[in-house]
């Protein structure tokens, strides 16, 4: 979860279901310790690894590796009884991700991460740190299923019904998220490994002038696809996000479903 699990409510919830939780800090809580907070706390514990982390891009900053710290420590969180009567002391890992040495004008990655995975070596720590970077692609499906997809706006009676329009949903998000990051990574495949044979000669038909289906890239199938999604495919504009792709791929199903019905024999 992101800053917004950091309350005292799903932290009881999690530990009272058994269960586990990567959790992004927000609130430096009180602990058993003699420091008395937990960001305190943390950071006077000894350095377990240095390692590189990747930090994503955001508006104006490409993405970059940062040389950091990280740190953990196993705290008994107080809880504040006035504000949380029924609470009960809880005891989680917390670990540190510090970059001690930025470069000029960038802000400096310092990120506090409660979790209840194992944290006390070094191997552990880091492990704790990959898993919580996994949050990022995560949350780009969120964003597709709640903005593209708008399984919000769903006004289905029972709860049947929105779970299944939600994995029916879900499935269509995880496939936006991966042709963006595939389109990234290996552009040069060919675009049959992740589109069906109609879509693949739907889209050459439309945009590919001379170009055999065989022939498209998938790269160049996204850039197509958000093309489709209103993407103008300037210098600057860069590769189709998510949004402008699940655009692009409710009308290339609906350019599909056309190209599907003419080639069906007239009766």
């Amino acid at each position: 979860m992101d800053r917004e699990g950091d309350a005292y409510e799903v932290m009881m919830a999690v530990e009272d279901a058994g269960d586990s939780a990567i959790i992004r800090c927000a609130q430096n809580r009180r602990v058993d310790d003699p420091l008395a907070t937990a960001h305190e706390a943390v950071r006077n514990q000894p350095v377990l690894s240095r390692a590189t982390v990747a930090v994503d891009r955001k508006a104006g900053v490409p993405q970059r590796w940062a040389w950091v710290e990280v740190r953990s420590m196993r705290v008994t969180l107080v809880p504040d009884l006035q504000k949380y009567p029924h609470a009960w002391s809880m005891t989680w890992n917390l670990v540190e991700v510090w970059e001690f040495h930025p470069p000029r004008g960038i802000e400096p990655v310092h990120w506090l991460i409660w979790t209840r995975e194992p944290a006390a070596t070094a191997d552990e720590a880091l492990e704790v740190v990959r898993k919580s970077t996994c949050r990022w692609p995560i949350e780009e499906v969120h964003l597709v299923l709640k903005s593209g997809c708008k399984v919000e706006d769903h006004r289905l009676e029972t709860w049947d019904g929105l779970e299944k329009a939600v994995t029916v949903n879900a499935a269509v998000a995880a496939r936006i998220v991966a042709l963006r990051d595939l389109a990234r990574e290996t552009p040069e495949a060919p675009a049959t490994e992740v589109l069906s044979t109609d879509e693949v000669e739907v889209l050459v038909c439309h945009f590919g002038t001379g170009m055999k289906p065989s022939e498209l890239t998938i790269g160049q199938a996204v850039l197509w696809i958000g093309r489709l999604g209103g993407h103008l495919n300037r210098k600057r504009d860069g590769m189709p996000g998510v949004r402008t792709l699940w655009r692009g791929l409710h009308n290339l199903t609906w350019l599909v479903a056309g190209f599907q019905a003419s080639k069906r024999p007239s009766k």
